[in-house]
């Protein structure tokens, strides 16, 4: 497949290239509307129950996923957080078990970080340090105290699961007119069952991944070479590849010399 375009950005960027890709890069940095896009609620915010892990010089989120939280155990510990939320304004909804929507004036022009920069990460350097995320930074305090205590969380830690400790806050950003008058998004379908094995740095899990990818979705997407377009998203850099007729000589220098996987995984 020929390589149709590139897309850069920075380890610093709010928003993950997946993101970008995945919503036609139409949005600022930060500011792309997942909770409005799931809701149609304006001023609105993703809410993802997490468990935070203290280290020596850091602080750590756990994979989310990882808590496996019950539609119960989500429900009684949104309940219990709501009113917090709701003196500043803040109203909080119930999506699924990992995913709460809140919903206020605060939110609207709030920059938010994707939960994928902390996923399995350190979250210092992505604490919001803006004027108005002084509230959710207080909100956040509050919560890891009012957690520690739940009877949810006590049951939890009795049978071996994790906690929840608190929350983070991502896909702020409004459909604006002129965004909600462009086209619909791409139909595009993400895959990250890369990016837990190399956060670990687990090299043969990150080969067996690739395995299942190549053998799985790719396989069924290149039955249909014609309308197949892949990105490989990095830290840094997105590249996308599309079918694209090729000539004889194109044919016959590719066989002679295919292009280096390596090369393009090494640039990303």
């Amino acid at each position: 497949m020929p390589l149709a375009s590139k897309i850069n950005g920075l380890s610093t960027d709010l928003s993950t290239l997946s993101e970008r890709i995945a919503t036609g890069d139409r949005f600022a940095d930060g500011l792309i509307p997942w909770a409005a896009l799931k809701t149609g609620l304006s001023d609105s915010a993703l809410i993802t129950p997490c468990h935070l892990k203290v280290q020596a010089d850091h602080v750590a989120m756990t994979d989310p996923t990882e808590l496996a939280l019950k539609d119960t155990e989500s429900q009684a510990l949104m309940q219990a957080m709501a009113p917090y939320f709701l003196e500043d304004g803040l109203t909080l909804q119930w999506l699924d078990a990992g995913t709460w929507i809140a919903q206020g004036p605060l939110l609207r022009d709030f920059p938010s970080v994707s939960l994928e920069r902390v996923r399995g990460q350190p979250v210092d350097p992505w604490i919001p340090r803006q004027a108005q995320a002084k509230t959710i930074r207080r909100l956040q305090n509050e919560m890891q105290m009012l957690l520690y205590t739940h009877p949810i969380n006590d049951a939890r830690t009795a049978r071996g699961a994790l906690p929840v400790s608190s929350f983070w806050l991502s896909g702020t950003g409004n459909l604006t007119d002129a965004a909600s008058s462009l086209p619909s998004l791409p139909d595009v379908e993400v895959l990250n069952h890369l990016q837990a094995p190399a956060l670990r740095d687990d090299a043969y899990a990150w080969m067996a991944a690739w395995h299942a990818i190549d053998q799985g979705p790719l396989k069924a997407l290149l039955s249909d070479v014609q309308k197949a377009q892949i990105s490989l998203c990095g830290a840094s850099q997105a590249q996308t590849f599309v079918h694209q007729p090729q000539n004889l000589w194109q044919r016959l220098r590719n066989r002679i010399q295919p292009p280096s996987v390596a090369s393009t995984l090494l640039s990303l």
